[in-house]
């Protein structure tokens, strides 16, 4: 509990200020107390995979994941460079929710970088899918 665990592009640091993820943004799917938590494991797995085979639409778009093991709630999310790319963007997160087996129903957001530094607790999400 209280784990980071980060697999990112040669040359990217997991920062907000890293030149390469500066001008972007996350998308994060928070992982429901109510699901297996081993699933949390498989979900990982698959999303690394998916970066390491280049299986997203725009793969030069990808900096890295992050995977949070927390008491309250786990949180699995892909860190992008270009926020304001809002077409790369949906596609992007249309496919990591198919990689994580979320149902259509399911709400993942967007949150770019810039907004969560300078607005704080109140930084929306850009984009939801």
């Amino acid at each position: 509990m209280g784990t980071d665990f980060h697999l990112f592009k040669e040359g990217i640091e997991p920062k907000w200020e890293d030149a390469k993820c500066a001008k972007g943004g996350k998308w994060t799917y928070f992982f429901p107390k109510s699901k297996d938590p081993s699933s949390l494991d498989d979900c990982w797995l698959s999303l690394l995979l998916a970066m390491i085979g280049e299986q997203f639409c725009e793969p030069s778009e990808i900096c890295g994941a992050v995977v949070s093991v927390r008491q309250k709630q786990h949180r699995i999310s892909i860190w992008t460079k270009t926020a304001s790319d809002e077409a790369d963007q949906m596609a992007i997160g249309r496919h990591f929710k198919s990689i994580l087996g979320m149902g259509e129903n399911e709400k993942i957001g967007y949150m770019v970088h810039d907004d969560a530094i300078r607005l704080e607790r109140r930084a929306k999400d850009r984009y939801t899918v």
